[in-house]
């Protein structure tokens, strides 16, 4: 039979030629470089930080910890939390209000609803600096220049963001569970709670994550709306390091290292859970 004599012939192997050789070693070497650029700043960072006589430039450090006494205690430390309790403040506010219209506009009908959802993710576009100077003047009018008040408007504008996550992990909940949940006389805030948000949750904690890095490193805003130097957070004192007449760059290295050690814990935290993405296998069987 003909096609006997080339049923045991092995496919020929592909070989690569030296200009795709070049290509490919000039390709890893240029990416090398990038990430040699991309690393050459964090170490600046970690050596600065322990560094006696600490500048701008990358050299050998003459070992110090008082940098490091200084980012964990006194004044920057009550800045950590500070700046903890208006993330908060900004999460809370974000990712409740978001559940609540998440679901409204995920289960009822209301007109209008895909045009509204495109304004609401046009929304996440607008930047913050085009309505703080109207906004510093709404908060001096009410006396509302303080650290609280902060944390509900950086709330406010990560909510649109927020909203559209959480209304899109509830489309993928299976209204069957609901409708049983009506059945035995659950109310809504009940379904809510015990039926949609916990199938849903990836994407709320999606968004709450979401909120809280968003008001973690909130420079702009902060710094026009808190006018009390004793509730002023993190990066308003890291920037404060940097004066006409001097820099503190070792302050600034070693203060940097520990504002973002809380938002590397949170994704370490939270990377293995969202490894699973919006999964909920076995919810609905049949």
């Amino acid at each position: 039979m003909s096609g006997s004599g080339t049923a045991g012939v092995a496919p020929k192997a592909e070989t690569t030629s030296p200009a795709q050789k070049r290509v490919v070693l000039l390709s890893n070497f240029l990416l090398a470089c990038l990430g040699l650029l991309f690393l050459a700043p964090m170490l600046w960072l970690f050596v600065a930080s322990v560094d006696d006589h600490a500048s701008w430039s990358l050299s050998l450090p003459t070992f110090t910890l008082a940098h490091l006494a200084y980012a964990t205690s006194g004044d920057f430390l009550n800045a950590l939390v500070n700046t903890f309790y208006m993330a908060l403040v900004a999460t809370v506010i974000s990712t409740v209000s978001g559940t609540l219209g998440g679901y409204a506009l995920s289960r009822r009908r209301i007109p209008m609803r895909d045009g509204l959802m495109v304004a609401v993710l046009f929304l996440t576009g607008i930047p913050i600096a085009i309505m703080i100077i109207p906004i510093f003047q709404m908060f001096a009018y009410f006396d509302l220049l303080s650290l609280i008040p902060t944390g509900v408007f950086l709330g406010v504008t990560s909510l649109p963001f927020a909203l559209w996550l959480i209304k899109t992990a509830m489309d993928s909940v299976p209204k069957e569970l609901e409708e049983a949940a009506q059945i035995e006389r659950a109310g809504v805030l009940q379904i809510i709670l015990h039926v949609t948000a916990p199938l849903a949750l990836p994407g709320i904690a999606a968004a709450a994550i979401f909120s809280f890095i968003s008001a973690w490193g909130a420079f702009l805003v902060p710094l026009v709306l808190v006018s009390d130097a004793s509730q002023l957070p993190g990066p308003i004192l890291i920037y404060g390091q940097i004066s006409a007449s001097q820099t503190h760059y070792g302050d600034i290295a070693a203060c940097s290292i520990v504002y973002s050690l809380p938002v590397v814990v949170l994704y370490i935290l939270m990377s293995r859970p969202f490894a699973g993405g919006f999964l909920m296998s076995g919810a609905v069987k049949g």
